[in-house]
């Protein structure tokens, strides 16, 4: 009779110690129902492309040049862009290390919100040299020469910007004769005759300040 006694009280007991248990396990779900309840949604995210290193006006975009990074959709720049739209297009202005690449960067319309009435030109300089002194937002004046005479040159524009300086193109002759391309703003009105002069006559710089 003791030996059955006794084996009940062990059933009990070890009834008692897993009702602990198990209140406690009910205890911690409540709890953690509760937490989730109560905590905001994850905010949707979008992902936006940025410099994996410093590059400067002028370059052309490569998939390499950029990286994936995932942010909260309400943080994307209105002006962001996809790969497929960034991939091959030029750099009107610098963009940093981690910064994101926007259409404002971008060689084209966008730049040339601040300069209306204007056109963006490319326009070959000859003397690579000089171009590549240029950098964008340099305000210049463009002086035009017959190549016979060089002494003789006339003015074809003043005051015009410097939108960007595309690295020159490889195969380029080391020498710097082939000229370098850039990108000027230049009055609407005469974009047509700027071009037209600069295509047949040598084309040169000069800095208003």
């Amino acid at each position: 009779m003791p030996s059955a006694l006794n084996a009940v009280s062990q059933v009990r007991r070890h009834l008692l110690i897993h009702r602990r248990g198990l209140a406690a396990l009910a205890a911690g779900v409540a709890v953690w129902a509760a937490v989730t309840a109560v905590r905001p949604p994850e905010p949707p995210h979008a992902t936006v492309w940025v410099a994996v290193r410093d590059l400067s006006s002028g370059t052309v975009l490569h998939a390499d040049d950029l990286r994936a990074v995932p942010v909260p959709a309400d943080s994307v720049p209105r002006a962001a862009h996809d790969l497929a739209t960034l991939d091959g297009r030029i750099l009107a202005a610098p963009v940093g290390a981690g910064e994101v690449a926007t259409a404002t960067r971008l060689l084209g319309n966008p730049q040339l919100v601040g300069y209306p009435g204007r056109s963006a030109v490319p326009l070959r300089v000859p003397d690579a040299d000089a171009a590549g002194l240029l950098r964008a937002g340099d305000r210049v004046d463009l002086v035009a020469s017959d190549p016979q005479q060089p002494r003789h040159g006339t003015r074809i524009a003043t005051d015009v910007v410097v939108l960007a300086v595309p690295p020159p193109a490889s195969g380029s002759n080391a020498t710097g004769l082939d000229g370098r391309l850039v990108v000027f703003a230049v009055p609407s009105d005469e974009a047509v005759d700027i071009a037209a002069a600069a295509a047949g006559l040598f084309l040169n710089v000069i800095w208003n300040r």
